[in-house]
C-alpha cells in the first residue's frame, strides 16, 4: 500500500521529536507500504522567518518572501533524511519543486496548478522514503513560492491525489472538534466528517484543515485522516457524506478572528461604480468575504465587507484607489470582530435553525452586524468581547 503523511510544526519540533518520527517512518516501511512524507518548519520557524523580515521592513516583498519562508521546511526535509539515513534506511528530501509541484497565482498564497511525479515514482520504486517540503512549490517564471496558511496540508494532499493513495495529516490536535477545544471545553470529537461540512468549516475559521486541502481530497477522492498519536487511529476521517450513517443538524462550530470589516458610506447606487470598487479590490488580491448593503436617501448606498485582517496592506492599496475615484466617500474599517459559524449537511433537509439562533442572540442580548448563509451553514460578525457567549448559547441549543 502507498501512504501520504504530513507532520505539522509541533511534530517535527525538536530534534527527539523527527527521530520519533524517523522510527514510525522505518515502521510502517517494513509493513510492506510505500511512505511519502510531507513536513512543516520546525516549531515556530516560520514565524521567526517573518519576524525576520519584519525587522528588516513593514511591508516585505513577497516575492523574497517566499523565498526566506521556504527555508524552513527545507531544513526539516534535510533533518529527517539524515535521521533515517543514520538508521539504516535509504531515503531523499525533495524541495517543493524537486517533488515536480508547479504553482501558480501570487507570491505567498499561490495554487498548485499541477504535480509532476514522475521522481517521486521513481525513488519509491527505489525503496526509498520520499521527503517533501511542504507549503512550497516553483511557478511558471521559475520562482519558489508558498501555499498561504495551511499550505502543507495542501501539500499532502495533492500529493496523495497525484500518487493515488490516502493521507494521514498528523498534528497537534488529536481530531476534528465541533468546536475549537480552547473556546468551548465542551467541545465534542468528530469521528467522520463529510468533505462539504469540512471544507465550509476550513472556510469559515477553523484552524484545524486548510479548505484548499480538502477540496482537492474531494476532487481527487483521497480519504483524510486528521489525528496525532503516531500509528493509533482514533482520529477524524474526512470522507464522501454518503459513508457516513450520523447525520447531525449541525455538526460544528467555527470561529474566525481574522477579520477586517470596512464600511462606505455616501456611495451613489450606481451599478458600475459599485463594480469599480470590487474590482479594485480583486486587482490588489483582496479576499471579500461578507457583503451586505443598506439603501439610504437620495438614491446612496452604505456597503460593508469583510476580508482577512492578515490582508490589511492589499486592502489599504485598494483603500487608496476607491477613494480617489470616490471623493465623496467616506471609509472606515472595524479589527474588533469575529465571525461565528455553524455548519451541518443537516440544515439541507431541515428549516428552523437562522430563527433558533436569531433567538439565542436575542436571549443573550449578543449583537451581530452581517448575516451570510449557504446550504449549509450560517454565518454571523460580532464583537470580539461576545465570543464566549456566543459560543456557549449555541453549544448549549445544538448539543455540539
Amino acid at each position: 500500500m502507498r501512504i501520504v503523511q504530513k507532520y505539522g510544526g509541533t511534530s517535527v519540533g525538536t530534534i527527539e521529536k523527527i527521530k520519533a518520527i524517523a522510527e514510525h517512518l522505518i515502521k510502517v516501511r517494513k509493513e510492506g507500504n510505500e511512505v511519502v512524507v510531507v513536513v512543516s518548519a520546525m516549531g515556530k520557524m516560520t514565524d521567526e522567518l517573518i519576524k525576520k523580515a519584519n525587522e528588516i521592513t513593514n511591508r516585505p516583498d513577497r516575492r523574497e518572501l517566499d523565498m526566506l519562508m521556504s527555508t524552513g521546511e527545507q531544513q526539516t526535509i534535510a533533518l529527517l533524511s539524515m535521521a533515517l539515513k543514520n538508521m539504516g534506511h535509504e531515503a531523499v528530501s525533495l524541495t517543493g519543486s524537486q517533488a515536480g509541484i508547479q504553482t501558480t497565482g501570487t507570491h505567498t498564497k499561490s495554487k498548485i496548478k499541477s504535480i509532476n511525479n514522475e521522481r517521486m515514482e521513481k525513488h519509491l520504486a527505489d525503496g526509498k522514503i520520499v521527503i517533501v517540503a511542504g507549503f512550497q512549490g516553483m511557478n511558471e517564471a521559475g520562482d519558489i513560492t508558498t501555499l498561504g496558511r495551511g499550505g502543507s496540508d495542501t501539500s499532502a494532499v495533492a500529493l496523495a491525489g497525484a500518487l493515488g493513495c490516502q493521507c494521514e495529516i498528523y498534528t497537534d490536535v488529536d481530531g476534528i472538534y465541533t468546536c475549537d477545544p480552547r473556546v468551548h471545553k465542551g467541545a465534542k470529537k468528530i469521528d467522520k466528517i463529510s468533505y462539504e461540512e469540512m471544507m465550509e468549516m476550513s472556510n469559515l475559521g477553523a484552524g484545524v484543515m486548510e479548505v484548499r486541502a480538502v477540496e482537492l481530497g474531494k476532487k481527487f477522492g483521497v480519504p483524510i485522516y486528521v489525528g496525532r498519536s503516531l500509528g493509533e487511529k482514533n482520529g477524524t476521517y474526512i470522507l464522501e457524506k454518503e459513508q457516513i450513517m450520523e447525520e447531525k443538524l449541525i455538526t460544528g462550530l467555527s470561529i474566525n478572528e481574522n477579520v477586517l470589516m470596512v464600511n462606505l458610506q455616501n456611495l451613489y447606487n450606481k451599478p458600475q461604480k459599485i463594480a469599480n470598487i470590487f474590482s479594485a479590490l480583486g486587482k490588489q488580491d483582496v479576499n471579500v468575504d461578507m457583503i451586505s448593503q443598506s439603501q439610504s436617501v437620495e438614491d446612496m448606498v452604505d456597503i460593508s465587507f469583510t476580508c482577512p485582517a492578515t490582508e490589511e496592506d492589499l486592502l489599504d492599496k485598494a483603500v487608496e484607489i476607491i477613494a480617489t475615484q470616490n471623493p465623496a466617500l467616506k471609509i472606515s474599517k472595524n479589527q474588533d470582530l469575529i465571525k461565528v459559524s455553524v455548519v451541518g449537511v443537516g440544515m439541507i433537509s431541515h428549516s428552523g435553525v437562522a430563527g433558533k439562533l436569531f433567538e439565542i442572540f436575542g436571549e443573550k442580548n449578543i449583537k451581530f452586524y452581517q448575516v451570510t448563509t449557504s446550504e449549509i451553514s450560517i454565518s454571523f460578525t460580532m464583537d470580539k468581547d461576545r465570543k464566549a457567549a456566543a459560543v456557549e448559547a449555541i453549544s448549549e441549543a445544538f448539543n455540539i
